[in-house]
Parts: structure tokens; sequence; C-alpha cells
């Protein structure tokens, strides 16, 4: 297909678009097609108008691969240990009252 070399459709778009940032395809559209010397489609221009204003690209932060969970570990297993065999009052203690949560699981 042959190219116009009178009208460039994309040129005038940048040149319209550093003079008039702020228009939108419509009134940019407006303002070209009274210069152009030949029609211009309105869907071809909005087409090229938005190609040529591109989209803000979002930059995404991808998260590193962890562990299940909260993210303790072990040391937070053993804490949390820790912590009941402190409120059971000791080892033994501890001990019976995991014998008796056993006891009363196989019921």
């Amino acid at each position: 297909m042959a190219k116009r070399k009178d009208f460039n459709l994309s040129e005038a778009i940048r040149e319209h678009r550093k003079s008039n940032p702020k228009h939108t395809a419509r009134e940019a559209f407006e303002a070209i097609s009274k210069t152009a010397p030949s029609k211009v489609n309105e869907g071809t221009f909005k087409s090229t108008f938005y190609k040529l204003a591109g989209s803000k690209k979002r930059t995404v932060r991808k998260l590193k691969p962890r562990r299940a969970g909260r993210g303790d570990g072990a040391g937070g297993v053993i804490a949390t240990a820790l912590a009941f065999i402190r409120s059971a009052g000791g080892m033994a203690e501890a001990k019976q009252v995991l014998a008796e949560l056993e006891a009363v699981r196989e019921l």
C-alpha cells in the first residue's frame, strides 16, 4: 500500500501533543482534522493517538519465595514450646498436661 507523502498523521499528533499536552483525543482530533489536507478517520486517529500516548508502566516488586507459616521457622516453635513449659510450671507438669490432652483426643 502506498504511503501518503503530503500528510503524516503520527507526526501531526506528536507535534500537537507537544504543544497541547492536556488535550484529549477528541480535542486533538478536532484540531488536526481542521488543518489536515484530507479527511482523517476518527477511529484511526484515536488508535494512533493512544498508541503514541503510551501507558504509564507500573513497577511491581516481586516478593522473594518464603516458607509457609509465620516465617519464624524452628525458632518460633521452640519459643512457643518454652513458653508452654514455663506456663505449665516445669517439664514434668508440661508432660502431664500433654498426656491428658492425648487422652482427651483419643476419646
